[in-house]
């Protein structure tokens, strides 16, 4: 069966995102996919990557257990962790064939130990005691000592659950508890961590004027939809202060996990059209904030940018900007690709934007040996065609060629913006990237924008 791959053309302007909604149909093929092009010439000086192939789509959801915003993450040994957020119509309790009660109120938790092939839920306590605690949405990030740490929100406070890998497949739970103590009226939890229980929690409170009260020096501290709390003791506490990023808007955080680093950066947009670095060098003891550019802030679908720290200490971003708007919305999309070897003070751009089209909700990874970058993104050429989902890895200087995951749109043509509200990817330890996405099941007819009522998580990895 034949995929479509976009090959990237590169221009050096600058350019702008957020977040949101949106459909599904047949089944992709078995195998790996074979690989056509849709040929563009490159920009000259401009070299383009190979093709990356991927093996087929696996559905990560149970029978009957919808979902969405799905992330995944990967330890040292190779073992795939992903949660994302439950159907809405069963948040409260889902279905769960995975579990010994049928049954989950907390968020998605998943365990893969064969690349991706096949999905069950992380191990628990006796009874799956721990997916009685209920939870709206959660992110997860791995440290450098085999700890998987996942936070689930449900918007009061934040539950904490922590595994731990001795190798693959070997992974036991240590800990969950029901609160952490940090308060914060959340909407979209994120996490990051690095060396030997080093976490950082980002709390959102939504709008900047629900941010709690300043508590830190500079230009870095102040009201912000975002603000960092550090657990030093894996995740047994956390500051319940913290400290509030100064005109943040979405954002998302990335901790360099080079041995003895205290490195953490936070990228955001402003909702209102900058782009800045926010850089700590103790820990998220405190930051520092440094200008990373503009973006089109009439933009309505302006979303997360995302963030990673490579092997060498440079830092690469990206951020999906909107061209010409009509009504808020982007005609087309930019992908911007920004790179930092000065800790986050100043940026370099690359324009990696593969066609002429609208693309949504694109997620930077970066290789443990720095030698490649990874991307999953959404992607339709125009209004009259459903979005699909796409995937690359290229060398940084190059330019990607997206490849096609799955056959089957991920959202109807009707739709406006892709299944919101967003998509992630992650490198093994063996180079390979994971890409995992969201597909509309059901809509409701009455043609409003937001009428998903039932949506599946698949995924799928190099082969």
């Amino acid at each position: 069966m034949a995929v479509e791959i976009l090959s990237a053309v590169t221009r050096t302007q600058e350019i702008s995102v957020r977040r949101t909604t949106a459909t599904r149909s047949a089944l992709a093929a078995a195998g790996v996919l074979a690989l056509t092009a849709l040929a563009l010439p490159s920009a000259a000086g401009n070299q383009r990557a190979a093709a990356t192939p991927f093996g087929t789509p696996v559905k990560v959801t149970p029978e009957l257990g919808g979902g969405y915003e799905p992330t995944i993450v990967t330890d040292r040994f190779g073992n795939l962790y992903a949660t994302a957020h439950k159907e809405n119509a069963e948040l409260a309790i889902s279905p769960d064939s995975r579990s010994v009660t049928q049954t989950r109120s907390m968020s998605w938790a998943w365990l893969s130990t064969d690349n991706g092939k096949s999905w069950k839920n992380l191990p628990g306590l006796p009874g799956d005691a721990e997916n009685r605690q209920v939870g709206d949405e959660g992110d997860m990030a791995v440290d450098d000592a085999g700890h998987t740490y996942f936070i689930d929100t449900y918007l009061g406070d934040n539950t904490i659950t922590r595994y731990t890998a001795t190798g693959r497949g070997k992974v036991a739970i240590d800990f969950t508890r029901p609160a952490m103590g940090t308060g914060s009226l959340d909407d979209r939890p994120w996490v990051t961590a690095h060396g030997d229980g080093k976490v950082f929690y980002l709390g959102n409170q939504s709008t900047k004027a629900q941010a709690p009260v300043e508590n830190g020096d500079g230009d870095a501290n102040g009201a912000g939809r975002y603000t960092v709390y550090p657990s030093y003791d894996g995740g047994q506490t956390f500051s319940t202060i913290g400290y509030t990023l100064n005109d943040s808007g979405w954002c998302r955080p990335a901790a360099e996990h080079k041995k003895g680093s205290q490195r953490v950066v936070v990228f955001c947009g402003n909702d209102n059209g900058k782009l800045w670095s926010y850089v700590s060098n103790d820990d998220a003891r405190s930051f520092k904030r440094y200008a990373a550019g503009t973006y089109n802030g009439a933009d309505n679908t302006a979303s997360y940018p995302t963030v990673e720290f490579a092997k060498d200490g440079s830092i690469w971003a990206l951020y999906v900007d909107a061209d010409e708007l009509r009504s808020g919305m982007p005609k087309s999309n930019r992908l911007r690709l920004m790179h930092s070897v000065d800790g986050g003070k100043k940026w370099t751009e690359q324009d990696i934007t593969a066609m002429t089209g609208r693309y949504q909700y694109g997620w930077l990874s970066v290789a443990a040996d720095g030698k490649k970058l990874g991307l999953g993104v959404y992607y339709r050429p125009d209004t009259k065609s459903p979005w699909k989902v796409y995937g690359a890895t290229w060398k940084p200087g190059q330019v990607p060629t997206l490849t096609l995951l799955d056959k089957a749109p991920v959202a109807p043509a009707e739709q406006e913006e892709a299944p919101g509200d967003f998509l992630t990817s992650s490198f093994g330890p063996d180079g390979k990237l994971a890409v995992i996405w969201t597909r509309v099941v059901t809509t409701n007819p009455t043609g409003v924008q937001f009428k998903n009522l039932f949506r599946d998580i698949y995924s799928a990895r190099q082969p």
